[in-house]
């Protein structure tokens, strides 16, 4: 039977999180959905755990391992309906989630994406906070941060496939590319009550330095591209990354944009310990286009030493491109574990 949103959802080695995790998703009180869960090669038992949750509105697969981006490129192109929301793995979505979502898209025909307000839950320290929204509706194109957290978006499948859907070579920062993409075909809008609880993970994205320090690299590139078609008036979703994937650097003149996140992503990785890396995006960083700071970061990775420790930390925060939460904290404490 054909429904009116397709929620995705893959999972990796979460099987303490499933129960709850998928429970939000058969309480929604939105009826016309399907939920694809996909668990991408779990070491653990997560499949199991998936499994007792099928149901008629919950499809249960398992696959050998080929990373997120790839898993939701692959069943984002399987979904027929006019809607698709994801679904983080291990997060909860509240019963009005969907509902919602797809009222207010339907209320707002220029909007291609929509949010809501989150709680998000810190699992180390078990602090909890909730983000809000500062508009209910932004102007596209965006070229900086959305204000949504990829776990609760739900967007147009038609403006999906015209801004070219996710990027294989985006392992991580594919929802930014994403959006600014769409931004482009229209505005974002955000449904103003808190709907999703969002989980802050040891074994996340943002508590892996040199994740974070691609995730710099790759929203510098992206960004680059995202500017080069708006001064092009280029409306459309697709850029010259789409030609020219990650050599668009190559292609491209030099940015001061990719530069700096070359240099950021040395110091990120210098306090995660990988001082060669650092020293390589360092060099690279000056190589792109000179800049003050890929100078600073530099030569503080080169010189770098425990007392410069702790101005090499509120150095990189500094820098920080708010592409999402880097806690230099949680990651020294990991790395100590």
């Amino acid at each position: 039977m054909p429904v009116d949103v397709t929620v995705v959802s893959a999972f990796y080695n979460r099987q303490d999180s499933v129960d709850a995790s998928v429970t939000s998703l058969a309480m929604q009180d939105f009826p016309s959905f399907r939920a694809i869960i996909v668990d991408d090669g779990s070491r653990d038992d997560t499949f199991p755990a998936l499994q007792r949750h099928a149901s008629d509105r919950i499809e249960v697969r398992r696959q050998a391992n080929i990373g997120f981006t790839r898993t939701m490129i692959a069943l984002c192109a399987e979904a027929t309906s006019e809607f698709i929301a994801v679904h983080g793995a291990g997060d909860e979505s509240f019963p009005h989630r969907l509902a919602a979502q797809v009222a207010f898209l339907r209320a707002h025909p220029e909007v291609v994406a929509v949010g809501c307000g989150i709680e998000n839950v810190d699992e180390l320290t078990g602090r909890c906070w909730e983000v809000r929204p500062a508009k209910l509706v932004r102007k596209g194109p965006i070229s900086g941060d959305f204000a949504i957290s990829h776990g609760e978006v739900m967007f147009r499948r038609d403006a999906y496939l015209q801004a070219g859907g996710y990027r294989a070579a985006f392992t991580v920062g594919q929802a930014s590319d994403l959006f600014r993409r769409m931004s482009r075909l229209g505005d974002f809008g955000y449904v103003d009550d808190i709907l999703y609880r969002r989980y802050l993970r040891l074994d996340g994205v943002n508590a892996k330095p040199e994740q974070v320090a691609k995730r710099e690299i790759l929203a510098a590139i992206s960004i680059a591209a995202h500017q080069q078609a708006l001064a092009a008036g280029d409306a459309g979703g697709k850029d010259e990354l789409d030609q020219f994937a990650l050599l668009y650097p190559y292609f491209s003149n030099p940015d001061a944009t990719i530069a700096k996140s070359l240099a950021r992503a040395a110091v990120m990785l210098w306090v995660g310990g990988d001082r060669a890396m650092a020293l390589r995006l360092g060099r690279r960083s000056l190589g792109e286009h000179w800049t003050v700071k890929g100078c600073a970061a530099f030569i503080m990775v080169a010189l770098g030493t425990g007392l410069l420790r702790a101005p090499m930390l509120k150095f990189a925060r500094g820098m920080s491109q708010g592409e999402g939460e880097f806690d230099f904290a949680r990651i020294n404490g990991a790395s100590r574990d």
